[in-house]
């Protein structure tokens, strides 16, 4: 045996003893360890190669290669998981409430899951409304909170604040406006919104909608989180906290 061959056999040891060993509980005993399966997972890709170089049948390293790259998926998809925010989380509603604290008033991206694109912003100025909203949402909804105040240009759409907004744009800036008022609103929260990226588009929406009280501004970008922006998502009523398809 050579020098290599002692390299690899070494870390494949407790994988042959594992094999040997098949017919022990030993998956129950993992199973009380906790052992990650971002462990285990590339571990017995390992193994894997370990039983290519020692020459074992080539079904049984590629039945090994399988259950390792199945592991591995498994293991990488729930540490995704585990990672995303949930909109009951502490820290995510302690950070809504001190916001709402500072500022009078926050936006929020309702993006819902499996609904063709449907989303929705909203904004609130209480906190126990937004929580109360929040309530409401189905699971895996995402949702993206601004800190900041967002589409400040705000008013009666006449000849006026069309020029306003039409000055106030960067050329080439993606746009959005919300009606904002409540009469023509199908949920408390809820108005509609319009969003394009020309100029004659803009003033479009805005002719479209003369006489009615609106928000302009920049399309909010939600590319990451910050100081500003955070995002969540809705768990579901085992707490499991999942993204959906937006």
């Amino acid at each position: 045996m050579t020098t290599r061959d002692v390299l690899i056999a070494i870390p494949a040891i407790p994988f042959f003893a594992l094999f040997i060993t098949w017919w022990l509980p030993w998956e129950s005993w993992i199973s009380r360890s906790g052992l990650p399966k971002l462990i285990l997972g590339p571990y017995l890709l390992y193994g894997a190669f370990a039983v290519w170089y020692f020459h074992f049948s080539p079904w049984f390293v590629v039945f090994v290669a399988i259950i390792g790259s199945g592991v591995t998926i498994v293991g990488a998809y729930e540490h995704a998981t585990q990672t995303l925010t949930s909109t009951t989380h502490r820290r995510f509603l302690r950070s809504l409430k001190e916001w709402l604290r500072d500022e009078s008033e926050i936006m929020i991206l309702v993006e819902y899951s499996r609904s063709a694109g449907n989303k929705s912003f909203e904004f609130f100025t209480e906190f126990a409304a937004l929580k109360h909203r929040l309530k409401m949402l189905k699971a895996e909804t995402r949702v993206t909170a601004f800190r900041k105040r967002q589409l400040a240009l705000r008013g009666c759409v006449d000849d006026e604040f069309i020029g306003k907004c039409l000055s106030s744009m960067p050329a080439g800036s993606e746009f959005l406006v919300i009606e904002t008022d409540p009469r023509l609103a199908t949920q408390q929260w809820l108005y509609h919104h319009k969003a394009g990226e020309s100029a004659d588009e803009l003033r479009s929406v805005l002719e479209g909608w003369r006489g009615r009280l609106v928000a302009a501004g920049i399309y909010p970008s939600t590319l990451t989180d910050g100081p500003d922006v955070i995002t969540a998502y809705v768990p579901h009523r085992d707490g499991s906290v999942k993204a959906g398809i937006y």
